[in-house]
């Protein structure tokens, strides 16, 4: 059996129970919060045993293979270094870090360690993603010449909530922009030549509104996450000999293959019921091999996307 801790006891790690049940030879055997109460409600909700007032002496479990941090973007690289520096192997939600230092300090940390470490990219995983990669790595729409990705939502307005709080790492970069980035690259596979943008900013500062265009080798991929309204999210990759749609490709349900006359020539649906099982799997498999680090999401990927965070937001 490969066990989990849990850090943080909010809605995405409530979704990530969920997904542990559905993989084999998977279970959680600790959660911890910063508040007790709020440990043992949601140990209580998702049949978990043991529960913690803080991090320390969850990570210090010796029936712990690894931990999922699902904490705010603030407290990722903390709670990654601490998890690390007890020998558990690490998933931690996107986005891993808010600057790339950090994130080549916590995979530098890791390997020195020998420890698995992975951010929780799941839509990589998604069987309709992997359709469109098939489709575009087996050249079925020819050399990609552009690509677009459009995603937002309206969030809560409340100054002091995860999105708008500065304090908290808000803003649309990290919460969405993070897998406008990371499938654009993932799926594009071409060497990232420069990366442009513009950015506004709410009152309390965090970025709302991001238009990022990244050129790569012999493409141009448009990236815009807005976080003041929702929108219809889809990704377009276009090629020489035809073109891909995903609808809302976080979720990714569902991806069309067009030819070069613009008819629907295939399409591929897969139903989600949750999504994490995926990555959950990932990790038992790559940790059973002795792997440091996955190939769907290797280092180098989430190192690269940090970086792009640095030179939209100026850090």
């Amino acid at each position: 059996m490969f066990n989990f801790g849990i850090i943080g006891a909010g809605n995405i790690a409530n979704r990530f129970c969920d997904a542990v049940k559905m993989v084999e030879n998977a279970s959680i055997v600790a959660v911890g919060s910063k508040n007790l109460e709020r440990a043992k409600l949601f140990a209580q909700n998702n049949n978990i045993v043991n529960y913690y007032c803080g991090y320390e002496e969850l990570v210090k479990r010796d029936d712990i293979d690894a931990i999922y941090i699902a904490t705010t973007h603030n407290f990722h690289y903390d709670n990654c270094m601490l998890a690390l520096s007890n020998g558990k192997h690490v998933l931690c939600e996107k986005a891993l870090t808010l600057t790339k230092a950090q994130a080549e300090e916590i995979f530098a940390f890791a390997k020195s360690k020998n420890l698995f470490c992975m951010e929780a990219m799941w839509s990589r995983f998604l069987p309709a993603i992997l359709k469109a990669k098939d489709w575009i790595d087996s050249g079925r729409i020819g050399e990609i010449d552009m690509s677009t990705f459009l995603v937002g939502f309206k969030c809560d307005e409340n100054p002091l909530g995860r999105m708008r709080n500065p304090d908290l790492a808000g803003g649309a970069m990290f919460d969405i922009g993070v897998y406008a980035i990371e499938l654009t690259t993932f799926l594009i596979n071409q060497e990232l030549q420069s990366v442009q943008s513009a950015v506004t900013h709410t009152e309390q500062g965090v970025d709302k509104v991001d238009s990022i265009t990244l050129s790569f080798d012999n493409c141009v991929s448009s990236l815009q996450c807005i976080m003041t309204c929702n929108v219809d999210s889809e990704m377009n990759i276009y090629g020489t000999n035809g073109r891909i749609n995903i609808k809302n490709p976080i979720f990714a349900d569902r991806v069309t293959l067009y030819d070069a006359e613009g008819v629907v020539f295939e399409e591929f649906y897969s139903r989600r019921d949750n999504g994490f099982e995926h990555q959950i799997s990932e990790v038992i498999s790559c940790v059973a091999a002795g792997k440091l680090e996955s190939d769907v999401i290797p280092h180098k990927d989430t190192i690269q996307c940090a970086e792009i965070f640095d030179i939209c937001l100026k850090k």
